[in-house]
């Protein structure tokens, strides 16, 4: 009788475990970051070729000799990119939702399910366009000279 008692306990535990690893199931699991607009490793294939941030030439705006128009063209990208990003990662949310209400449903066939997978996919291969162009947007705002500077300045922190 002990033992059965033992292990029923242990049954118990080990349902109310997995009805509460439920309860805390994200979707989607990068919900948090989407909503605050976090890199999350989007911007990694810029950051290791090099490229600069907008934050990051405005901190070495001197160093780089910006000028008054560049300033205020990285501080309005700046400005911007949140409102952006933000937007775009609750679109993610709104359909990672809807598909996980399909799956929950039964409401789901392979047609639904590809069609939900590629809005998702398009939606974040926007999201990470957003975050890369930022990127390719503040080197192009420099000059040749402030390119050169800024790949100096890079290295010798590297080092």
């Amino acid at each position: 009788m002990r033992i059965l008692v033992k292990l029923s306990c242990m049954v118990i535990s080990v349902l109310v475990m997995f009805s509460m690893m439920d309860a805390q199931v994200t979707i989607p699991a990068d919900k948090e970051q989407l909503l605050n607009g976090e890199v999350a490793g989007q911007n990694i294939i810029a950051e290791i070729n090099g490229y600069p941030s907008p934050q990051k030439a405005l901190e070495l705006k001197d160093d780089l000799g910006l000028t008054k128009d560049q300033i205020r063209k990285l501080n309005e990208m700046l400005t911007n990119f949140p409102v952006s990003v933000t937007v775009k990662g609750q679109e993610i949310i709104e359909a990672e939702e809807e598909l996980n209400k399909l799956f929950e449903t039964g409401n789901i066939n392979d047609k639904t399910l590809r069609a939900k997978l590629e809005r998702i996919g398009k939606l974040r291969a926007e999201l990470k366009f957003a975050h890369l162009q930022i990127y390719l947007k503040t080197k192009q705002l420099l000059s040749a000279n402030q390119w050169e500077r800024f790949k100096e300045i890079r290295n010798s922190e590297i080092k």
